[in-house]
């Protein structure tokens, strides 16, 4: 068959298939039909199929009757029609396609699935180069809304953007919902916000609002919002939110709070949409509250008078400026301020982020990002005077990530700081030193007076002293007066010696640090599948300290040589069993792999004597690092010689065609030929382990077992289970234990979180938190919750438990919330996750 000859006439084509196919280049669009014919006429087809060599897309049409027009390139399709394009499925009554200009017009009861949203309507359009869609009369859903348009343009490719007239709208999923809105205009930005104009509400069929512009975001919420309840601290309160848009870009949270025990409350809040993905940017938080309670605290501690006033206050500025703005670039400059007015604000009115954050930072930082490095020219102030705080006035830091160098198999990694450093004390802290030095100070005078005194023991408590001839003073209490025996002999130097460490520490830590180390590592594989791998790493620098002050010793400036050795060394084993099947325990076939490792690190950094630390250890439960890289406590480097052996057990199976991991086991152990920190042979014994056997069921056990006689040989075991037998049940339940631990008190505590939901309507959850060291019941609360169509009510209570002498914390609380949008969030802390005590790091 001459196709360039054949008349103009419409062929049919069976229902079979109809394959169409769009070209390069558009004197090949009347040949659409050669294709065609390849599938559904026969051998002459298949002839021309080799002159059609470059496509660019499919486009697949099935009807019960289809036929093509070459002169005009429109296919038709009539009759349960069904369209299908990169992931775009259409079903339609009647369908043309214009092999043309790419557009496909449907008709008949419409309903177009394209990247999970299902859209209806009687007339869609669709172009398959552009990847539009328009239609008349569109309904469609996008959590949490669903929306009905007289026409609606969506935007190409991924959907970004929809476009709709005459819009009428819900969060309801109802046939016939208490309330939506209609409005003349609306552009729906998926994942992120609505934006409407000329918009009415409606209370069922009756209109109580209107607005010209109005904006809602798609994760949070606008409008009035309460909350009553009742707690200890707060007595009976009542807070109130309302929430609205400025321009398409900034959300406002106007909050005005009534507390019977702390009077009155109010602040504003903005948020630039910009940064929605990021909690930590764009937001400004004013807040202040007149406390008819100021020296009331948590329980029962009260305040000194000069610690809190009436007056407190909380500032809050977090932002990025991206340099030179106002798009995303590598240069931006980022803000991180909080200015409160006492250190017990967030304690009594922001209670979840002072458990988590109780000492926000305040910085500053300019940073140039790529992909080789980043740059950053930072300070860190103490703009709270009450928090101790290490400042960095400023820093100036270079990390490289790791890179092959000259595209060889040879790697680099490394960083270099430069600043100025100082550890700031708080004015408690301060206060308290300056008495100290006084008692001591009184003490010496009195000791060459002759006189009786006061002296200050280093645990705070306090000796009489009296006076005898020559350099001797003797400490007595009644009962050491009555048996006439001294209780502990103290000379003048040890006094001298006590009042000069504290003066030292009242000067605060404070130098100027250049610190820098770079490593090489060389990744070696052998064997069939790269089963044996070696990387040995080499690395040094040194960390330079001058005009040094504080510390034990008297330190003009001083440098540790840093020279670090390690070697990597690992394997992986693997077996499958592709006869393991079984429904009950999701296994679609099981891999067993196993990978022994050794970490090798050796570290010569000797620490210089009498230096104060700033960037220092922090007590954890958990092992440090062993590579240098990753050892942030720069100050604390010390010699070491570690070696961390180890074997990794994973089993693997397959769901929906995707590997995953069904059950895990981490064990490692490790061996100090020298320890930096105590005097340790061996480390305790690890072993992390899971097991998510099922979607609804899952393990996991982190536990360390002593090994060796060290005195931080200690035992720690945490356990959890998550189970979720049923769609109306679920419950979390948990243990943690530590023992002989020598800076953790010990501790057997367990944890339960329970869900669930009596019916469509009714739902119930209760946690609780049990210490069996001591056979207190910690926490404990419970809520009721009532689905109410389009809102949720939740009516809620918990019991704390604070400890001897603090008393019983109490609260009740209940919320309304707009059902799809998560609820506001306020500073009561009704469920504090107790699941989440995590380790003790």
């Amino acid at each position: 068959m001459d196709f360039n000859t054949q008349s103009p006439v419409s062929t049919p084509i069976p229902r079979s298939c109809m394959r169409l196919c769009t070209l390069k280049t558009p004197r090949f669009m009347k040949h659409v039909l050669t294709l065609l014919a390849c599938v559904t006429l026969g051998t002459s087809a298949y002839s021309q199929t080799d002159k059609l060599g470059s496509l660019t897309s499919n486009i697949n049409i099935e009807g019960l009757e289809t036929q093509f027009n070459p002169e005009t390139g429109v296919a038709t399709a009539i009759g349960e029609v069904h369209i299908k394009y990169q992931g775009v499925d259409i079903t339609a009554g009647r369908a043309d396609y214009n092999s043309n200009t790419g557009e496909v017009i449907a008709k008949e009861k419409v309903v177009i699935i394209k990247e999970g949203t299902i859209f209806r309507g009687e007339n869609v359009f669709y172009n398959v180069n552009t990847r539009e869609i328009k239609a008349n009369n569109l309904r469609s859903g996008m959590a949490p809304l669903f929306y009905d348009t007289s026409d609606v343009k969506v935007t190409e490719g991924e959907v970004k953007k929809i476009e709709g007239n005459q819009a009428y709208f819900t969060t309801h999923d109802s046939e016939t919902p208490n309330y939506h809105a209609k409005a003349r205009s609306m552009t729906i930005y998926p994942n992120d916000r609505i934006v409407m104009k000329d918009v009415k509400i409606y209370i069922g069929d009756q209109p109580v609002f209107w607005f010209p512009y109005y904006v809602q975001p798609l994760d949070d919420e606008l409008g009035y919002f309460f909350k009553p309840g009742f707690s200890s601290p707060w007595g009976a309160f009542f807070l109130q939110q309302y929430g609205a848009m400025y321009g398409d870009h900034t959300l406002a949270k106007y909050m005005l709070d009534l507390r019977s025990e702390r009077g009155i409350a109010g602040g504003v809040s903005f948020k630039s949409l910009r940064f929605r993905d990021n909690d930590k940017l764009g937001n400004i938080l004013l807040y202040y509250a007149y406390d008819t309670s100021p020296l009331k605290g948590i329980g029962r501690e009260n305040r000194s008078e000069d610690l809190v006033s009436q007056d407190r206050y909380r500032i809050d500025f977090q932002h990025r400026i991206y340099l030179p703005g106002p798009k995303e670039s590598t240069w931006y400059l980022d803000f991180d301020i909080t200015k409160l007015s006492d250190q017990f604000m967030l304690e009594d009115y922001y209670l979840n982020e002072f458990r988590t954050n109780p000492q926000p930072d305040n910085t500053i930082s300019l940073v140039k990002h790529t992909d080789d490095f980043t740059a950053t020219l930072w300070g860190r102030f103490q703009v709270n005077k009450f928090f101790h705080t290490d400042t960095r006035l400023p820093e100036l830091a270079f990390d490289f990530t790791r890179q092959p160098l000259f595209k060889s198999n040879v790697y680099y990694q490394g960083e270099t700081t430069l600043g100025v450093y100082r550890d700031k004390l708080s004015e408690s802290e301060q206060a308290t030193l300056l008495s100290k030095i006084k008692t001591q100070s009184d003490a010496l005078k009195s000791f060459v007076s002759g006189t009786s005194a006061t002296l200050l023991n280093p645990d705070g408590t306090k000796q009489e002293l009296t006076a005898l001839a020559g350099t001797t003073l003797v400490a007595n209490d009644s009962s050491i007066l009555r048996t006439a025996i001294p209780k502990m002999l103290l000379n003048r130097d040890d006094i001298e010696a006590d009042l000069e460490a504290l003066k030292a520490e009242l000067a605060e830590n404070k130098f100027f640090r250049f610190h820098t180390y770079h490593e090489f590592l060389y990744p070696v594989s052998f064997g069939e599948g790269n089963w044996f791998n070696i990387v040995p790493r080499l690395g040094g620098g040194a960390s330079y300290y001058s005009s040094v002050s504080g510390g034990s010793k008297t330190i003009g400036s001083d440098t540790q040589p840093i020279f670090h050795a390690g070697l990597d060394i690992s394997g992986r084993f693997s077996r499958e069993f592709s006869d393991v099947q079984s429904t009950r325990w999701g296994l679609n076939g099981l891999r067993h792999i196993v990978q022994p490792y050794i970490n090798y690190s050796y570290l010569s950094a000797d620490a210089i004597d009498g230096l104060p630390s700033i960037d220092r250890l922090t007590p954890s439960t958990r092992p440090r690092p062993i590579d240098v890289p990753l050892y942030t406590a720069v100050d604390s480097l010390n010699t070491w010689n570690v070696a961390r052996v180890g074997v990794r057990n994973v089993l693997q199976t397959k769901r929906d065609d995707v590997t995953m991991n069904w059950m895990g086991m981490n064990t490692f152990v490790d061996y100090f030929f020298e320890d930096p920190e105590f005097n340790r042979s061996i480390s305790n014994l690890y072993n992390d382990f899971y097991w998510n056997p099922l979607p609804w069921l899952g393990f996991n056990i982190d536990a360390q077992l002593p090994l060796g006689s060290s005195e931080f040989n200690f035992s720690e075991v945490n356990t959890g289970i998550n189970w979720m037998p049923s769609k109306n049940f679920s419950w979390m339940v948990g243990h943690q234990y530590i023992s002989h631990h020598p800076l953790f008190v010990n501790s057997s505590l367990i944890y339960s979180r329970i869900y669930t939901r009596v019916n469509d309507n009714w739902g119930f959850s209760m946690n609780h938190v049990y210490e069996m060291d001591n056979s207190t019941l910690q926490y404990q609360s419970y809520g009721i919750h009532r689905d109410l169509t389009s809102w949720t009510v939740e009516l809620g209570g918990l019991i704390r438990n604070n400890g001897k002498g603090s008393g019983e914390e109490i609260g009740v609380v209940m919320s309304f919330t707009l059902k799809d949008f998560p609820s506001i969030t306020i500073p009561l802390d009704l469920d504090p996750n107790p699941t989440g005590y995590g380790g003790r790091q």
